[in-house]
């Protein structure tokens, strides 16, 4: 098909109508307008360049009609224009305030070809036609009082045969075009989505009874993907599966690498082959530095079964079923975990900075995550901790939602060992015994309650006290207002009096704990930025110090912002 000029378009249906009132000899001659004469009477119908219809009834031309710039452009003529002997015509009307010009030429008894030219260069394009079924005509208000052509055309007979009446048929062969249609593409479901954790400087995760290591920070950049299986590919998507993790499709690009050796998380890997005696497992985020009552400790996390889960891509709610090993290692109480230093470029696969301690000490290093205590800085897989500082591997079942997740007291609950006439949420594991929260302080006095901090909230504080003393900074040295200066020695730092954290059960039948997450439906990008929320229990360690500083075993907690970024399409 004949190309139209570039820069020139026409929107809309487009048809040409000529009308058959008188026909000449039908000729035989040769193809390409040389000497042809006019076709033998009939429809032909075809495509403009641009992608409309034409439809011609082949004879003298009575009327044209067309959509330039969605308005509807039509002429009638009276008498009908000839076409010449040689099978060409050119007519000339003008119509919305401007000159149109079509011209034709028939090739040969069964096509024709032609241009349309427009006097504003808004519509200029060609058409070729073949003899076939007719196209249905717009149609368009008469103005000025002129009267529009009848959908029925009627043919001059040739020569002395009968009168033929022709009324047009919505009937459209293989050689038509659709027209183009405004419907806009409906936006595709995802195939997969990476969820980064977004926590900044916030305190988003409690453990153990003490409260003593509840308001902890996590590392940024825990980033992971996850498949997404919808039973349709465009929106709505309704409620899809969620499966994985798989590899992220930035890994070492922008987003952490967390596929690593469990042997030896420096080692990336796409499958068991390079780890030796280990297995190429997927990481949770860089390693996690917290600290509870001047206790440090290092948490590697890596993700212990398949994922799986629900996800409703409208609403953003969804819920996952999520198995994490957590291996915690102690570690010193300014650097609980080794530190990646001085890499310029977090998580682009090159080794810019270095570790500065652990089983890579003084060794190259991607930094993968830093913490929002400047003392701990920023940490890595490639600076994994001391086998020899292994104090566990915990199973955590981090079965949570963008919901409200809530556990809640009953009598089939375990006693606390440390406090029989109270209720557990987690079981008791012999030398290490639990009781509800530090508020309840010995068994000879009232047990002061644990109280929301504010009317609503579902955190606690100890009504009564005990009161406990941090720095502001530095939030895990635990200090005294009268020796701040020394016991809070980073500069700018101070010390401050803060009731102990407790969760709101107190230990009674009918308590509960919850975390609280949000759904956040995606926008036009598929971005969106919703709160997981979980309730857990946390088995001991081997760690007697960590587990009485830490509350071990007792309930965990966390509500972890997020940013979910869907991915349409996977390599």
């Amino acid at each position: 098909m004949i190309a139209f000029r570039i820069g020139l378009r026409i929107v809309g249906l487009f048809v040409m109508t000529l009308a058959l009132a008188q026909c000449g000899d039908g000729g035989g001659g040769g193809d390409n307008g040389s000497d042809f004469g006019s076709p033998p009477p009939g429809t032909f119908t075809g495509a403009l360049a641009d992608g409309g219809s034409i439809r011609l009834e082949v004879g003298s031309i009575e009327a044209i009609a067309f959509t330039c710039d969605d308005q509807s452009i039509q002429e009638t003529f009276s008498p009908p224009r000839p076409i010449d002997t040689d099978g060409t015509f050119a007519v000339e009307f003008t119509d919305a305030g401007r000159k149109f010009q079509v011209r034709g030429e028939f090739q040969n008894d069964d096509l024709v070809q032609g241009t349309i030219d427009d006097q504003e260069n808004e519509c200029d394009t060609t058409f070729t036609a073949s003899r076939g079924g007719p196209v249905q005509s717009p149609t368009r208000t008469p103005t000025n009082g002129e009267t529009p052509p009848t959908p029925t055309l009627t043919p001059t007979p040739v020569g002395s045969g009968p009168t033929e009446t022709r009324t047009p048929t919505p009937v459209c062969t293989s050689s038509c075009v659709p027209p183009p249609t405004d419907e806009p593409t409906p936006p595709p479901c995802p195939v997969a989505v990476e969820v980064v954790g977004n926590a900044g400087s916030a305190g988003v995760l409690d453990s153990g009874w003490t409260g003593l290591a509840h308001g902890s920070t996590v590392v940024s950049d825990g980033t992971l993907t996850f498949e997404v299986a919808c039973s349709g590919t465009t929106r709505p998507c309704g409620v899809c599966n969620v499966s994985g993790p798989i590899q992220n499709l930035n890994a070492d690009q922008g987003d952490i690498n967390p596929r690593r050796c469990s042997n030896d998380t420096s080692i990336k890997c796409a499958d068991n082959s390079v780890c030796g005696a280990g297995t190429c497992e997927f990481f949770f985020g860089a390693p996690l530095p917290l600290s509870a009552g001047q206790i440090s400790t290092c948490v590697v996390n890596r993700i212990a079964s398949a994922v799986t889960g629900t996800t409703n891509v409208e609403t953003g709610v969804f819920a996952t079923t999520l198995t994490l090993r957590s291996s915690v290692f102690t570690g010193a109480l300014e650097e609980p975990c080794p530190r990646c230093q001085n890499d310029p470029t977090p998580n682009d696969g090159t080794a810019g900075g270095t570790c500065t301690a652990g089983t890579r000490n003084g060794q190259p290093c991607d930094e993968n995550g830093s913490s929002p205590v400047p003392s701990f800085g920023s940490t890595s897989l490639d600076c994994p901790p001391v086998p020899g500082s292994i104090v566990a591997n915990l199973p955590i079942a981090l079965d949570g939602s963008s919901g409200t997740e809530k556990e809640t007291l009953s009598a089939a609950s375990p006693n606390c060992e440390a406090k029989p006439s109270m209720k557990c949420f987690c079981p008791n594991a012999g030398n290490n015994p639990q009781q509800p929260n530090a508020c309840i302080d010995d068994t000879t006095t009232a047990d002061p309650a644990c109280v929301p901090v504010s009317p609503g909230s579902n955190k606690g504080q100890c009504e009564g006290g005990p009161i406990d003393g941090i720095c502001k900074i530095e939030s895990f040295r635990g200090c005294t207002t009268q020796n701040q200066a020394t016991d809070c020695p980073k500069q700018g730092d101070s010390c401050l009096s803060v009731q102990r954290p407790c969760y709101l059960d107190n230990g009674v039948v009918g308590g509960s704990v919850e975390a609280r997450g949000m759904a956040d439906p995606p926008d036009a990008n598929g971005t969106s930025t919703p709160v997981f929320a979980s309730v857990f229990c946390i088995p001991p360690t081997t760690s007697v110090a960590v587990n009485a500083a830490g509350g071990l075993p007792g309930l965990g907690r966390i509500e972890l912002p997020l940013i979910s970024k869907e991915i349409y399409a996977l390599p």
